[in-house]
This record gives C-alpha cells, structure tokens and sequence, in this order.
C-alpha cells in the first residue's frame, strides 16, 4: 500500500559488546509507518538463525511484504555447521553440545569450507528462505521447501538455493525461484552464477499459513515446535529454466502468476527467454491446474512472430532479460511491461496477455530537439498508484533520466506517448566536498559527440543476421580522418546499447577518439539462432564480424584506416587478443582487461569450464551431469580456438590490466601473454589490481585504467 517500508540496514557492533577483539557486523530491519516518515520497530536479526541476508536483488535476493504487511519474506544464507579443531581446548560451559559440532572439518569444503557460486559470489553458498513478522519481530525459516537447505546440516555441498521470493496475493503461500546446488543432480560441481543466466532453476510455491501464525505469537512458549504446513510444490516440473515470479492483483478470486522460462534451457550463458503465465486461486493459495500459458515464446529468427513495430530495421527478436520488474502488471491486469534487449538498445514493451502482441512504447524525454535518427535506450521501472509508468531514459551522449507516463499511456501505446522529466542524473558521482569536477564541468549532456546505429550483413556464417555496431563520433571533426577505437563487449552472450557510459563518453569527447561498439553475432538481442551460431566459432565468426563493421566503419570516410585500435574485457579482451594476432595490418593498438589468452590453461582454473567448452566444442558438448577436464581432443581445439595460437603474428603494442582476485578468468591468462609479448620485445604495460575481480570496478582502479587507455592510444596510435 506504501504505508510501510522495511529498511535493511547493516551495521557496526562495538567489540566490548560482542566481547570479540574487533567490531563485528550484524543486519537489523527497520519498519517505518506513516509512508517512510516514522520508524516504528527496529529488529535486530539474530545470527543464529540464519548468516546475512541476501542483498543481491538482481539475482538470488529478494525481500516481499505480505498482502496484508505484517510480514516479509526474504532470502538468506545458510549457517555453517560448528566445527572445532583437533587440538581445541575443552568446550565452555556456553558451547554447544559436542554432538552438535564437527571436530576437525572447519577446513573441510562442504562444511567448515563452503562451496560458494564463484566470481562475485565468494561468500555465497547456500540461501534459504525466512518469514518475520513485523510486530513482535519473530523470524522463522520456511521449512516445507525442496531440500530443507534452511537449516546447517552436516555438509552444505548439495542442496538448491532459494531466492526471489514473493508472497501470494492470498499471503498463503510464498513463490519463489530454487536453483540446483547439487540436491538435483545436475550439479555435481558448483559453477560460477554471475552473468550466467542457464544454470538450472524452478519455480516453487511453499504454504506458509501455520508458519505465520506461530510467528503472530509474541512468546518464546513453544517455539521448538514443529509447523505443520503442507509440503512444497513445483510450479514449473517440466521447465529446464524458470524465474523471475511475479503476481498481478487478484479479480474473481484469481490472480496471474507471469515469470521467465525456456523449457529446454540454453548451453550458451544467457539466451531468449519466453514469458509463461498460470492461474493463481486465491481460495486455494496455489496455481490452478491446466492453466499454464506461453504468452510470448522463444524467437529463433527477428521478426519471424509478425508482430508490429521495428527498431533500427530490426523485428521483435525475442524477450532478452534477466529478470521482470516487480510492479510489471498493469492496473487491469492486461498487459505485463518490461525491458528488453532489442538489436543495439534497451526498448520498453507492452506484452498482451490475451495475445502475446508486443508493441515497443514511442517516447522521448528528449522530444522537441532534432531526434529523427536518435535510438535512445529505455528502462521500464515500475506502475504508479494513477497507472501511470517511472521509466528511464539514457543515450550514448545523454545520462540517465529519470520520468513518468501518464495513467492514458495505455491506451495509445502505437502512438507517440507524452513525458514528464522527473530528473536527470549527472554523468558522474562527485562527494559533497567536491560537487564540481573537470569532466563535470566540461561535460554537457547531448553535445560534445554523436552517435549512429550502423548495420552490416556478413557473408560468413550459417544465421544471416545483421551486425549490429554503434559508432561514436567527437563534434566538430567532420574534416579530420579520426583514429578509431573498436570495442567488442564481452560475455560473449550480452550486448552493448545505447546507454551512456563515462569511460567512452571521456575516450571520445576527451580523447577525440571514434569509437565502434560491435555487437557481434553471438549477441543478446537478435535472436536465439544468431546468439547460439556462436558457440563452437569463437575466435572465428566473432572475429570476422567485428572486422566487417570496422570495414564498414572505416568506409563512411570519417576514419584513419591507419589508426585503428581494438579494447575490450573479458570476452572482448579474447577478441583484442584475437583482431591483434590474426589481422595485425588492421589492429595497431590494443588495451585489454582480463582477457582470455589459452581456453586450454584456462578450462581447470576457471569458475565457468562450461563456457570453455561450449564456446569453442559447440552446443551440446559440455557434460552437465558430470564434472571432467577436456580429453586431449577437446584440449587442441581450445588451444585453436584461442589467441595465444596466434601469438606470432601479433605486432600491436598491448595494455594488460589484471584483477588478481579475478576468478572467471583467472590472472595467469593475462601474464602468460604479458610474458609471451615482452619476450617478442613489443611495446607492452601491465596494470595489476590487487583488490579486484573480474570486473575491475573499484572507482580508484576503474579510473586509473581508462586514464591508462587514454594515454597508451594517444602514444601508439
């Protein structure tokens, strides 16, 4: 209703209270009345019911009220079991009894040791599911879920994971999404979840009534007993990959449940996805049967569904999203809007769900300036109370802004609708004590370069489908031959859109460098059979394909083919490595973060093997059910399929940055190839973070490396 909001806030603990030698952190949920202005309960959550909470709302987290908000559900982790030395002194009279605790297994992996998800994900294992009610602040773990994984058993290596979870319109039950830690057994190793949109989850409804009401009781009277709710159900038993719940409200005694899925699932780490629907019967506080409804399937080719509209030239090419927003129902519970990757930008949907029509919304909050060829990208956030939209809106030369649709919208979505600027966000944070710095002051959104969507057909490859590129050029240069720089994104199943980004807004403003976005086919956005043509073509059809669109960028006439420079992280650090091997004549310069260098060092190292092997072996050559290193077969071509095999023929001079806590691709790869260059006596620096990860985001290391970039183009290009 928005008359209540719950705050988790993290905070310190004093030592002399913890009586430890050093502060400790807890959680503690705030409830605030009165619409957010007065803090009516502070609950502490106590540690021995469950680790921290699950603050990763992209992802696995997830924090619901209840319908009639004197609950919350949410997800947390696990607590390891108690484990003690060999040679531990005897226990105090406060400890546990020794039938509780494991002697000698605090080093061992699925006990002292958890097995956790991977990059980003390092303090992750377990998550299960706990309710709080939020009067008498009692908390209880739902117990009645696959696995029961919300208590520390002997070992945490199996098992799922729970999160995203919702409470039914009805409040009888809580929704939510478990993915496979072992307890299905198509996980006999934990692979890394982040960016990796194919590992194995289901849809699950939990009874909750009884549980919530115990929780009512503001006692400590029975609290060990059992709750006799009744056992879990799986909503979707025949779909490889659901997620992403999400109820409307109710009418007739009958709510719909929407959610993502792909009922075959996906090799590749990210794919189409379709929208499923089924029947929520609020009497009975569970799916009704024979209700389930694909509302918007798979699309393997762009346009092939007929719908209506285009963007850049480019039909409806399938649902692209991790997730659905969580107000995505319209006020009538006709429509469900959402974002989705569609070609080279971010486009905000309508999706019928009596006939799976998807209509892309026409706004602009930029309107009234000289827009014909703009491409804005744009985000659906959420309904107002009115039926109106919060939606946002981002160029590759605008910041964000933030506006509103009004309650009308709807009923005009194939016309050009009206906006409202709530506010515009600047294109980079500054700290109260220096609200004005050098790029702010300097920088004015909409001018100081420009940008178009170009589109070149490849005659190589199986999927004829367009590659997609956007091309950032500096103002004022309409007679100079400018150097270019070409930026592969990484993944490599993801997309770069046309969203503002410092980095290249300060290469090509400041640096007055072009710069190329090369959305390869392979990309999300253009359909599943384009996206999946890449897997087993790496280092091949993705290299050829940001060679075309950087032929085709070099033939407007505004570029110098003689300075040319490739940049990229991760996978496009794979291809920087790749352009700079196999068309050295092209390629004069490079600069890479965490690149991939030999696939065949990397496949036993890595928290993703699977990305190895499908990438480079093809669809259907990764072993899900059980965990082996590559044959010497396998080995060979990903040896191949790498640019450490075209090392000879590499004379670019070459930036390497390096996270060392980087654990998809691990930091050997970017120093076997620092190495192997600095022995050819080629120009080469290597940049090594110590406190980062893959991603290399800290705001001190982020900025010195594009400071770097900047300065290795402006010397060797």
């Amino acid at each position: 209703s928005g008359s209540k909001l719950a705050v988790l806030v993290e905070e310190s603990v004093p030592s002399d209270i913890e009586g430890k030698g050093q502060d400790a952190k807890r959680h503690v949920m705030e409830i605030w009345t009165n619409k957010g202005h007065q803090l009516a309960k502070r609950i502490v959550l106590p540690s021995s019911i469950h680790g921290p909470v699950c603050t990763d709302f992209a992802w696995f987290g997830g924090i619901s009220w209840s319908p009639d908000e004197t609950a919350l559900v949410y997800s947390a982790e696990v607590n390891k079991p108690k484990t003690a030395s060999y040679f531990a002194t005897s226990k105090g009279e406060d400890e546990k009894d020794e039938n509780d605790t494991i002697v000698g297994g605090q080093y061992t992996l699925g006990v002292g040791k958890k097995e956790d998800w991977g990059e980003k994900y390092g303090t992750t294992a377990l998550l299960a599911l706990f309710c709080m009610n939020v009067s008498t602040g009692k908390i209880g773990a739902i117990e009645n879920v696959p696995a029961c994984t919300n208590t520390a058993s002997l070992t945490t290596d199996k098992s799922y994971v729970l999160g995203q979870p919702i409470f039914s319109p009805c409040g009888k039950a809580v929704v939510y999404t478990g993915w496979d830690a072992g307890g299905g057994g198509e996980m006999p190793r934990r692979l890394g979840a982040i960016y990796c949109y194919h590992r194995p989850c289901q849809i699950y409804s939990s009874p909750v009534s009884q549980l919530l009401k115990k929780l009512e009781i503001d006692t400590t009277e029975d609290e060990d007993d059992k709750v006799s709710d009744d056992d879990f159900v799986c909503i979707t038993p025949n779909d490889r990959l659901s997620r992403s719940p999400r109820f409307s409200s109710p009418s007739d005694g009958v709510a719909k449940l929407a959610y993502l899925s792909h009922t075959k699932g996906f090799d590749t780490h990210n794919g189409c996805m379709a929208l499923h629907t089924s029947d929520w019967c609020m009497t009975k506080g569970s799916v009704l049967d024979g209700t389930k409804k694909v509302v918007v399937d798979v699309v393997t080719l762009p346009g092939e569904r007929g719908d209506e509209g285009q963007i850049s030239g480019l039909g409806f090419p399938g649902l692209f999203l991790n997730q659905l927003s969580d107000k995505c129902f319209s006020p009538d519970g006709k429509f469900i809007l959402t974002s989705t990757q569609w070609g080279s930008v971010l486009r905000v949907v309508s999706i019928c769900l009596d006939d799976g029509s998807v209509t892309p919304l026409k706004f602009d909050m930029r309107d009234g300036d000289n827009r014909d060829d703009a491409e804005p990208s744009q985000q659906f956030l959420c309904f107002t109370e009115d039926g109106g939209a919060i939606v946002t809106q981002s160029e590759c030369n605008y910041p964000t802004m933030l506006g509103s649709l009004s309650s009308s919208f709807l009923e005009n979505m194939k016309g050009s609708i009206p906006t409202q600027v709530l506010a515009e966000l600047p294109s980079a944070a500054t700290s109260s004590f220096s609200p004005s710095t050098s790029l702010g002051s300097s920088f004015k959104a909409g001018s100081g370069f420009s940008y178009k969507i170009m589109n070149v057909s490849p005659e190589h490859g199986d999927v004829k489908v367009d590659v997609s590129s956007i091309l950032l050029l500096p103002d004022n240069a309409e007679n100079e031959k400018l150097p270019l720089i070409v930026v592969p994104h990484g993944g490599p199943h993801s997309a770069t859109p046309t969203t503002f980004v410092p980095s290249y807004s300060y290469l090509c403003q400041h640096g007055r460098y072009a710069v190329l976005h090369v959305n390869f086919r392979g990309s999300t956005g253009f359909g599943q059979a384009a996206l999946e043509s890449l897997a087993g073509n790496a280092g091949t059809q993705d290299v050829l394909d940001v060679v075309a669109a950087t032929n085709a960028a070099i033939d407007t006439g505004r570029i110098d083919p003689e300075r040319v420079g490739i940049c990229g992280g991760s996978h496009g650090g794979f291809l920087a490595a790749h352009l700079s091997g196999q068309h050295p004549d092209l390629f004069k310069v490079a600069s890479m973060r965490n690149p991939c260098i030999n696939i065949a060092s990397m496949v036993t190292a890595t928290d993703i093997p699977d990305w190895c092997h499908v990438e480079t072996l093809g669809i259907g050559k990764y072993d899900w059910d059980n965990f082996r290193a590559p044959s010497k077969e396998e080995n060979d071509k990903m040896w191949d399929n790498s640019p450490i095999a075209h090392l000879e023929n590499v004379r670019a001079p070459s930036l390497i940055a390096l996270g060392m806590k980087d654990r998809r691709v691990p930091p050997s790869q970017g120093l076997e190839y620092f190495h192997s260059l600095r022995a050819k006596s080629l120009p080469t620096k290597l940049l090594v973070y110590e406190d980062c990860d893959h991603a290399i985001d800290r705001v001190v290391s982020e900025a010195d490396f594009w400071i770097n970039t900047k300065q290795w183009f402006d010397k060797h290009l």
